[in-house]
């Protein structure tokens, strides 16, 4: 009996690898990128590189929180979890060295390190000892706004 039941199982082993020969071509992988609320076109890049893969790939997108720092709780919550649906993922400088020093954050490899025409703080904000572990793409320009007669009432040197 007991031979009859491994013989079975070889038989359909067998029977499925052979099936699974004649099945259709194996899909292209689909990449989700974990992309920020605004409006620094993201999805759009995305869009355009699913387009020039030519069917290699997709790449789908998946909004974050427009809290900063609901964003880097949820991405830092699903890497210790070892979430697989994370592929890509847009991340405030901030949180590169938190998601970097656990290793949740792999050094990009040489022929997409491109640095050259990316402002030299963008670069280095996206190293991490000594490692390029984040792309720099797109950055925010935070200015400061204030009153010079206000300010000269104060003991602020903002020269």
């Amino acid at each position: 009996m007991r031979r009859r039941i491994i013989a079975s199982a070889a038989a359909a082993a067998a029977t499925l690898a052979g099936l699974a020969a004649c099945g259709p071509a194996a899909v292209p992988p689909e990449l989700t990128w974990y992309i920020n609320p605004d409006d620094g076109g993201q999805a759009e890049t995305a869009k355009d590189c699913t387009a020039r893969a030519d069917g290699a790939y997709t790449i789908t997108t998946t909004l974050l929180p427009r809290d900063a720092g609901a964003q880097r709780e949820q991405l830092a919550r699903r890497l210790a979890a070892s979430d697989s649906s994370i592929d890509l993922m847009s991340l405030d400088p901030p949180f590169i060295p938190e998601l970097a020093e656990p290793g949740f954050l792999a050094p990009v490899p040489e022929d997409l390190q491109r640095t050259d025409d990316v402002v030299q703080g963008a670069a280095d904000s996206a190293t991490w000892k000594d490692e390029l572990v984040a792309v720099p793409f797109w950055a925010n320009t935070q200015l400061l706004w204030y009153r010079k007669s206000v300010v000269e009432q104060t003991d602020l040197d903002l020269d």
